[in-house]
C-alpha cells in the first residue's frame, strides 16, 4: 500500500498548486491545500483547541462535527464557545479569503484560519465584534460572508475587530 512518506517521495517539491501553493514555500499550507475541506477543518480545530490549552490553561476540547461551534474551554465558573473558520486562497482571487458561514449568535469567541501560500495565519475576534462587523451584510441561511485581504490584514486594516492569535484572551 502506497504511503503519504511514498507520495511525498515521489511528488515533484516546486509543484504550483491552486492558488499559488506549494510544497516548497510552506510545507503546513501544502498538506493543508490538498485534504479534504473535513479533514482540513478538523486538523486545524484540534490544533486551535491545542493552542488554546497552551495560552490559557484552561481545558479545550473540539465538538463533534455538526455542532453549531468547534470547541468548548472549560472555564471555572462556565464553558466557552469557540468557533473556528479556515479559507484558502483560490487561483483568481490572490491574497483574499472568504469565509462563509459565521453566524455570531453560535459563539462567544472566532477564530479565522487563513491558509495562505506562505503559511497559515490565525486572527480572533469577539461575538459582539463580529456581529457589529457584519451589521450592514445580508445574512444569508447559513450565515454571513465575510472577506479578508491579507494585505489589508498585514496593514493593519482589520486591527479594529480582529486580533493577533498571540492576543487571545488569557483571561475570560
Amino acid at each position: 500500500m502506497m504511503t503519504l512518506t511514498d507520495v511525498r517521495k515521489f511528488s515533484p517539491k516546486k509543484q504550483i498548486g491552486i492558488g499559488g501553493y506549494s510544497q516548497e514555500q510552506n510545507e503546513a499550507s501544502w498538506e493543508l491545500v490538498n485534504m479534504q475541506r473535513g479533514e482540513r477543518a478538523t486538523v486545524i480545530e484540534k490544533y486551535v483547541a491545542d493552542q488554546i490549552e497552551q495560552w490559557t490553561g484552561y481545558q479545550a476540547n473540539t465538538t463533534r462535527a455538526n455542532w453549531p461551534w468547534d470547541i468548548t474551554v472549560h472555564l471555572d465558573n462556565k464553558p466557552v464557545r469557540v468557533e473556528v473558520k479556515s479559507a484558502m486562497q483560490m487561483k483568481g482571487q490572490e491574497g483574499t479569503y472568504l469565509i462563509q458561514g459565521v453566524k455570531s449568535d453560535l459563539f462567544d469567541y472566532i477564530v479565522f484560519a487563513l491558509v495562505t501560500p506562505t503559511g497559515v495565519e490565525l486572527r480572533w475576534s469577539h461575538r459582539k465584534s463580529i456581529a457589529k462587523h457584519c451589521r450592514w451584510k445580508n445574512e444569508g441561511k447559513n450565515g454571513h460572508h465575510v472577506s479578508i485581504s491579507v494585505n489589508k490584514l498585514k496593514a493593519g486594516g482589520y486591527d479594529e475587530w480582529l486580533f493577533h492569535i498571540e492576543d487571545f484572551p488569557g483571561e475570560f
